[in-house]
C-alpha cells in the first residue's frame, strides 16, 4: 500500500495525522478544564446550599420555640 505512495504524499498524510492528534489533544485537554470548573462550582453551590439549610432550620427552631407557626 505505502509503495504506491510518494514521499511528498507521505509526508503531507503524516503531517496530517499529527496536526489531527494535536488539535482532538487541545480539545480534549479544555473539555477537561472546563468539566473541572463546573465540578468545583457545584461543590460550592452544595456547600452554600448545605449553610442555607441549617440556617432555616435554626429559623425553624427559634420560631417554634416562641410559638410562631404557619
Amino acid at each position: 500500500m505505502f509503495e504506491a505512495l510518494s514521499n511528498y504524499e507521505t509526508i503531507v498524510l503524516l503531517t496530517g495525522l499529527i496536526g489531527v492528534y494535536i488539535k482532538l489533544n487541545s480539545d480534549s485537554l479544555k473539555l477537561r478544564g472546563r468539566v473541572e470548573s463546573l465540578e468545583k462550582s457545584d461543590n460550592d453551590v452544595k456547600s452554600m446550599l448545605t449553610t442555607l439549610l441549617d440556617s432555616v432550620n435554626e429559623i425553624k427552631i427559634l420560631l417554634a420555640h416562641y410559638g410562631i407557626t404557619k
